[in-house]
């Protein structure tokens, strides 16, 4: 294990986009591997105690909820040339806005009703979404950045997956 370890931080040493700190969350993401594998009682009621702690729980799913509306929004408002096309092709204002209203009530529909039902099914909801939301944070925040490159950010796109997917892990071996 020290072995992968080494070499984890050797290479994000030899990177100048990697700090040895973004690395740090691989850690948590095997640890949530290794609970899963391993499956002891105490360390999976650990994990599940979390779920405990509701405001917490709230806080995460109403930040995966933003970032959702907030790709939603990038999604249907980008300022590329076929979105400007397809705005001068609405005719008047009152048919804009009505596309406006159609796309925000089908964002908030998705928002508030799919993400909590695609969560709640987690083993643990605290620590899942927040793997969770490391992911879909670092895709949409490097949505908004031209130059984004994968293997600058693959320590926190692999130890979001590791955290959000783990607890799946023993029922793909």
């Amino acid at each position: 294990m020290s072995g992968l370890y080494d070499s984890i931080m050797s290479r994000a040493a030899d990177s100048e986009y990697i700090d040895p700190e973004h690395v740090w969350p691989l850690g948590i993401g095997c640890t949530v591997v290794l609970i899963a594998l391993v499956d002891i009682r105490a360390l999976n009621q650990l994990l599940a105690s979390l779920d405990g702690f509701t405001q917490l729980r709230q806080l995460l799913v109403m930040a995966l909820k933003g970032i959702g509306a907030g790709m939603i929004a990038h999604f249907a408002y980008s300022t590329s040339e076929i979105s400007f096309r397809s705005r001068q092709t609405l005719q008047s204002k009152e048919r804009a806005l009505m596309i406006i209203l159609g796309v925000g009530v089908g964002a908030g529909l998705l928002v508030d009703v799919v993400i909590p039902r695609l969560i709640e099914p987690f083993p643990f909801v605290v620590v899942q979404t927040a793997g969770l939301l490391l992911v879909v944070g670092m895709w949409y925040l490097h949505l908004l950045i031209e130059n984004w490159k994968l293997s600058n950010e693959w320590p926190h796109v692999l130890s979001g997956l590791l955290i959000a997917f783990g607890p799946y892990v023993p029922y793909l071996l």
